[in-house]
């Protein structure tokens, strides 16, 4: 999948020329999309601190979504060096299958300083590859810590991935991340952890339980799972779709608060660089 290549470094681009003409594009974009009725695709945004498995779950959730028939964006954020600016861009070598697939588009993208476990343009990008005609995009969140939570200003949906041992009922009620999941994916349900990751599903279950619900009726279900044995990536698949389905007057609220919240982000940015 390359239509959208020559185009979304120009949305990404911080050049003076570029934003001009990304932003001539974004405006004709969003006019199209607000002539549909509802999302005509989900954003699926990837949380969890490092080593949970998030690339390897991508790559596998990201091939069962194509084999569906379905075209899919994968915006795969990298942190930035502090020291020199560059980034190394890995993530797209880890989601090697996925990233030559016909119907699959990925895409590395620097942080450049900005906090929270996004880019600066990601909200941009991710309009961007909607607006073109992809049906579900994933966005990979830097590694993050439990107070970090941007990424609920872009996504649609947050799946919150989390792998055996990292915490137990306490660390569940902790407020931030747990806060803003739709879903809990309990990585690497492999042989060797499957009673840890069973033992930590129903601690997750417990808080969620008496976490206050974001959308009425939707309690995040907490689903076990394994990107290298492939166990129940049909299940995080089915989960999205159903939420995508049924709570479109949702994801229309949501959309509408995020675009506010963005556009003021935006221009505290411009202003602050100015």
């Amino acid at each position: 999948m390359t239509t959208s290549t020559p185009s979304s470094p120009l949305v990404e681009s911080s050049r003076s020329e570029d934003r001009a003409r990304a932003q001539q594009l974004l405006k004709h974009l969003r006019a199209t999309q607000s002539s549909r009725e509802g999302p005509s695709a989900i954003r699926v945004g990837l949380c969890g601190a490092p080593g949970a498995g998030k690339s390897s779950l991508i790559e596998k959730l990201g091939l069962h979504i194509c084999s569906q028939g379905l075209k899919l964006a994968v915006l795969a954020i990298d942190p930035s060096s502090k020291s020199t600016g560059g980034s190394i861009l890995g993530d797209k070598t880890r989601m090697e299958r996925l990233s030559m697939h016909p119907k699959a588009f990925v895409r590395p993208s620097p942080t450049r300083g900005i906090m929270g476990g996004l880019a600066l343009n990601t909200n941009e990008l991710t309009m961007f590859c909607e607006s073109i005609g992809f049906d579900i995009v994933l966005i990979e969140t830097v590694g993050l810590g439990q107070n970090e939570i941007e990424i609920d200003n872009v996504a649609d949906f947050v799946m919150y991935v989390v792998p055996p041992g990292s915490g137990d009922d306490l660390q569940g009620a902790k407020k931030g991340i747990m806060e803003i999941a739709d879903m809990v994916a309990v990585n690497k349900y492999d042989s060797h952890f499957e009673m840890a990751c069973k033992k930590l599903k129903v601690d997750l279950d417990h808080s969620l339980h008496f976490q206050v619900q974001r959308y009425e009726g939707w309690t995040p279900p907490v689903i076990l799972c394994s990107a290298s044995e492939g166990k129940n990536i049909d299940q995080l698949y089915l989960t999205i779709n159903s939420f995508k389905k049924k709570r479109v007057p949702d994801i229309v609220k949501k959309r509408a608060s995020q675009n506010l919240n963005n556009m003021w982000a935006y221009t505290s940015n411009i202003i602050m660089n100015a």
